[in-house]
């Protein structure tokens, strides 16, 4: 069973609006860690990697203590207004244990823990102990509430910048979301008691609130103020004393064209280009194929020059099922962890991996970033990911093989981006947004430039790292998708994924005067027919080409027949990884 645990935020008390959605299993030799008996549900709660606990629910509180991964503490409450768990945790002075719920899973169902919604003294709640770090965490000096993922002192996960979250309107019952704050205007959807959605703007004359809607032609609405319970400070929401509002008066199709800031800080601004031609191109496609934001069958497109940072996100801040693209942060992740030249044994499940798609050589890969355990692996994936400022990406568990596999237990994470539209796996989501920023930040890492990689982690890419995941990803060979949509011989750098509803291709494509990157993600509700999405992705694929070279442009797709066969033990990829001097592919 898979419930989600949501909570809203006071500004003063936290400084980041990420929900978590736990999945709830069963208790395995879980104990309760004090060695006394607590009455309650069953409900255990383990470190992702290591974590703090503080003396209330909040940052402002002293740390009382600190836990790993591999014990299970019992969550004797949880706090309905922040995200943080109370633990039964030993202290000396009787003090309360509290655990942001960011850096734990659970275990249990959390629904049956008693709520509370008092803040104790910061005054009071003094810190009765000093942790010792890990030998980890000493190497690192990583920041004492971010989970050190990283199992080698040579890996670093830097903390993003914290950020005051937004006040959010929870429904106390269903009520109607409407485009303007009166009941004369249209209603957009009805929605259920208990979603928690963002506060945009407030009226100053009547008492109706603006809130983000995803499903809204225009990304949000108005709601009665009585119908809701609002948490959080207003002080700095935006206040309108309009009275008149318009709306769409026939079936509206939103443009989501977004011009994405780096997710570095002192990165070059986008000129904001592309986005006025090659993205109202792309979307007007996208609309004829009758993929269209918040519909039936949606589509989300990333492109970017890498030569001036040029760029844009079609229907951004979508999730997706991640499918093999999720591949790729894998693959960063690996060379971010690994240390020397690839054995042959490495270079193979690499290959594997990007050249075949192979899961087992995938799941192969993430037990070694995981000491042994590929769903630590994942995890450990899933915190680069996060370190990288790429919020709407990771994976929480390992490849599926078997049709029959029983999946591992895990928990799931609440990214902020839309989570419902296009029922991605709840374990394994990517945005193409994200793709792209990754894949530009490889190759900028393999020019010796500077980039996402080189800027975070200075001192775990080497230029011949980045190389070699260029050449992994080069051999990957299909015919369709994006190689369908360039001229034949073209260098596509990429790597492809494929479900029953959503299909993908991500990409750095080389060409004579230079070089982009291009991620395109189809989802259709139940079942997309590859005869569908492979010439649509081709098709896209046309475009951003013919924007890039002019001058030698493409008249039509040329699909190919994907192989039936792959064996990497014959390619060139094999020498490629385990090559100490690699060309660079492209300008």
């Amino acid at each position: 069973m898979r419930q989600r645990l949501q909570y809203t935020s006071v500004g003063a008390l936290v400084v980041t609006a990420m929900l978590v959605s736990l999945v709830l299993v069963p208790v395995i030799e879980a104990r309760a860690p004090s060695g006394q008996e607590v009455s309650g549900p069953e409900v255990y709660a383990e470190a992702l990697g290591q974590a703090n606990l503080r003396g209330g629910p909040g940052i402002d509180y002293p740390v009382v203590g600190q836990i790993v991964a591999g014990t299970r503490y019992r969550v004797l409450a949880r706090h309905a207004l922040v995200p943080w768990l109370r633990l039964d945790y030993p202290l000396p002075d009787q003090g309360e244990a509290w655990v942001y719920a960011d850096l734990v899973t659970v275990i249990g169902d959390i629904t049956l823990v008693p709520a509370v919604n008092a803040f104790t003294s910061v005054a009071t709640a003094t810190s009765t102990c000093t942790p010792t770090a890990s030998p980890a965490a000493s190497a690192t000096a990583s920041p004492a509430d971010t989970p050190d993922l990283s199992a080698t002192p040579t890996a670093e996960l830097p903390s993003p910048a914290p950020t005051v979250s937004r006040p959010v309107a929870t429904t106390l019952g269903e009520a109607n979301v409407r485009f303007g704050p009166d009941l004369t205007y249209p209603v957009i959807a009805k929605v259920p008691a208990g979603m928690s959605y963002p506060v945009l703007e407030l009226h100053a004359l009547v008492p109706w609130v603006r809130i983000a809607l995803p499903e809204s032609p225009t990304g949000s609405g108005w709601i009665f103020r009585d119908v809701v319970e609002i948490t959080g400070d207003l002080s700095h929401t935006p206040v309108t004393n309009a009275i008149r509002f318009a709306y769409p008066t026939v079936t509206p199709t939103p443009v989501t064209l977004v011009v994405n800031g780096a997710p570095w800080s002192g990165a070059p601004v986008s000129p904001g280009q592309l986005a006025s031609t090659l993205g109202e191109q792309m979307n007007a496609y996208l609309l004829s194929q009758g993929f269209a934001p918040y519909s039936d069958q949606m589509a989300s497109v990333f492109v970017m020059d890498l030569q001036t940072g040029d760029n844009f996100t079609l229907n951004d801040g979508v999730a997706y099922s991640g499918m093999s693209l999720t591949k790729i942060p894998i693959l960063a992740a690996y060379f971010q962890r690994h240390r020397g030249s690839l054995t042959y044994d490495e270079a193979y499940l690499v290959a594997n991996m990007m050249m075949c798609s192979e899961n087992i050589s995938t799941n192969q890969v993430l037990a070694q970033l995981g000491n042994g355990d590929p769903l630590r692996g994942a995890q450990q994936v899933t915190a680069f990911v996060q370190s990288l400022n790429l919020h709407g990406t990771f994976i929480m568990q390992q490849y599926e093989t078997l049709p029959d596999e029983v999946p591992v237990n895990a928990g799931t994470i609440m990214t902020g981006m839309d989570q419902t539209s296009t029922r991605p796996d709840a374990y394994n989501q990517i945005t193409p947004r994200d793709l792209g920023w990754l894949l530009a930040g490889i190759y900028q890492c393999a020019q010796g430039e500077t980039g996402l990689l080189t800027q975070t982690y200075p001192n775990d890419f080497t230029v011949e790292e980045c190389r070699q995941m260029l050449y992994a990803m080069d051999s990957n060979t299909i015919g369709v998708f994006l190689e369908a949509g360039v001229p034949p011989g073209t260098r596509v750098i990429h790597k492809h994924g494929w479900i029953s509803d959503t299909h993908g291709d991500a990409g750095i494509v080389i060409g004579p005067k230079g070089a982009y990157v291009f991620v395109a993600v189809l989802y259709s509700q139940d079942w997309l027919e590859f005869d569908v999405s492979s010439p649509i992705i081709a098709e896209l694929s046309r475009m951003v080409w013919n924007t890039f070279n002019p001058d030698a442009p493409v008249a039509a797709i040329t699909p190919g027949i994907v192989p039936a066969d792959c064996d990497p033990r014959g390619d060139p990829v094999m020498q490629a990884l385990m090559s100490a001097n690699l060309p660079m592919i492209g300008p």
